[in-house]
């Protein structure tokens, strides 16, 4: 108990030196204890936990008053913003406290799956008196990408809202972990555009470049350049996903001798197809599966994407790694594929909104790993925006329609407010670079032609959209 009242205090204090208006730990316990607190918990897609931070750092809190909470340094798993409001919500007053936790960990599966079944066993950050501060965190947040307090405890609770990647239905699919549940209950709307990307570990990245003459052969390091991004086929791409392309056998040479001579690389060869991916039931698997594979879209026309298995390495049979997040990912392209010995070679589907050469604290960071064009486009949102470029999907968010858990009332009026608004240009506009590059507002949040639209709004909404929670239509474009 000492312990407990001690770091209330000390966060007391934190708060009183930064702000009297913060809603740091101190505040929100005080105002969990007088039942003044509305407390909102969404879990799932982690590639869209900075459209809801932004969203409440510009149109909801009061300024002065936001708070951030990482479950570690890295925020990782789980986030939380706190903070009051500025306008009322419903009945919810000007002033009222709020506290939105994010569950990240586990990706869109926990944004769909325990909303259907109730399993209120899912956990969520706890914010209490146990928080401490983050390593130089700043109170009240200035920057929603850095933490002022981080809290490790969980506590069992089912979210209230889920993002998803894709639709429900799609996650529901088996080939995506699902359970082919019935989605009817769950009030499900798209809200913003999600883009992926292929990514290579640098040593393919700068063969491709030499083997497209994009540098000069004798080349030792990556050209930098966006102008010297190299391309994969996209059947290339589909059939290393799907198993097709096994690599290491001199005889068939199916592998990566068909996009890297050996003039360029010797023992191409031998080299093993290495694929790095998500687990079943990630939102981004279940894009790769409707996009590369036709699976579940086709039916019975559909491809099996490579099961998990083998290791990573230059040679040997095909090598698929599965990971539960994309920071798996980024580590089994850039580590453990960039540094495997004989200079291996490896692919991977990745969310544009993760960046390969991130600034951290003025520093610039170097995964290992690059996105590539594919059959010559950029995975860029410009492009995205103009159709060319069709690895995209709508993201979800959604609440149960009745039962126990169904939002009602004040919250209900939170969470539509969050959904209508939180993936509109203005909101996408105001977030970091990098998640910039991964979201682009949907053609459905404007009213009236995209060639009418201001260049700035036209710079991050989309005229080109597949058929509302329909992964499986292709893009076409509408505005």
């Amino acid at each position: 108990m000492m312990k407990f009242r001690s770091s209330l205090i000390a966060l007391a204090a934190l708060a009183a030196i930064g702000s009297a208006n913060a809603l740091t730990p101190a505040e929100v316990v005080a105002a969990r204890g007088d039942g003044s607190l509305k407390e909102i918990r969404i879990a799932g897609a982690s590639a869209l936990r900075l459209a809801i931070g932004g969203f409440i750092q510009a149109d909801l809190a009061q300024p002065g008053t936001l708070d951030v909470f990482f479950n570690d340094a890295t925020g990782a798993s789980h986030r939380a913003y706190s903070f009051k409001l500025k306008d009322p919500v419903g009945t919810w007053p000007a002033g009222t406290p709020i506290l939105v936790t994010k569950r990240d960990a586990g990706g869109s599966g926990q944004g769909v799956g325990p909303l259907i079944a109730v399993d209120a066993t899912q956990t969520h950050m706890k914010v209490d008196g146990a928080c401490t501060v983050a390593a130089g965190g700043v109170s009240p947040a200035t920057d929603i990408q850095k933490p002022g307090f981080l809290c490790s405890a969980t506590v069992a609770a089912l979210a209230d809202a889920g993002l998803s990647d894709v639709e429900p239905a799609l996650l529901e699919a088996t080939i995506n972990a699902g359970a082919g549940r019935n989605v009817a209950n769950l009030d499900s709307e798209g809200f913003v555009q999600n883009i992926f990307g292929v990514a290579v570990n640098k040593k393919l990245y700068l063969a491709l470049q030499k083997a497209q003459s994009l540098v000069d052969a004798s080349a030792t390091v990556v050209d930098e350049d966006a102008a010297k991004q190299p391309s994969l086929p996209i059947p290339f791409v589909r059939g290393a996903l799907t198993g097709q392309l096994l690599g290491n056998d001199a005889t068939t040479k199916k592998g990566w001798n068909l996009v890297v001579p050996t003039s360029v690389d010797a023992a191409v060869n031998s080299k093993k197809i290495n694929v790095c991916r998500r687990v079943a039931g990630s939102g981004t698997q279940a894009a790769s599966n409707a996009y590369f594979a036709n699976n579940p879209c086709g039916g019975a026309d559909i491809y099996a994407p490579a099961n998990a298995g083998g290791s990573i390495s230059a040679t040997g049979a095909l090598g698929v790694v599965a990971g539960s997040g994309t920071g798996n990912v980024e580590t089994c392209l850039g580590t453990t594929a960039e540094n495997a010995s004989g200079g291996a070679y490896a692919l991977g589907v990745i969310g544009r909104e993760n960046n390969p050469r991130p600034m951290v604290n003025g520093v610039q960071q170097d995964k290992g790993y690059r996105f590539v064009k594919l059959s010559g486009v950029a995975p860029e949102r410009a492009n995205v925006i103009n159709g060319s470029y069709e690895f995209v999907v709508e993201s979800t968010m959604q609440w149960t329609k009745s039962g126990a858990n169904a939002p009602t009332g004040d919250k209900l009026t939170f969470l539509k407010l969050l959904r209508s608004n939180m993936g509109k240009a203005t909101v996408l506009a105001g977030l970091d670079v990098d998640f910039q590059a991964g979201l682009a507002a949907s053609p459905s949040t404007i009213v009236g032609a995209w060639a009418d639209l201001p260049p700035a709004v036209q710079a991050f909404t989309s005229h080109s959209a597949r058929k509302a929670a329909a992964s499986c239509t292709p893009v076409r474009m509408s505005k």
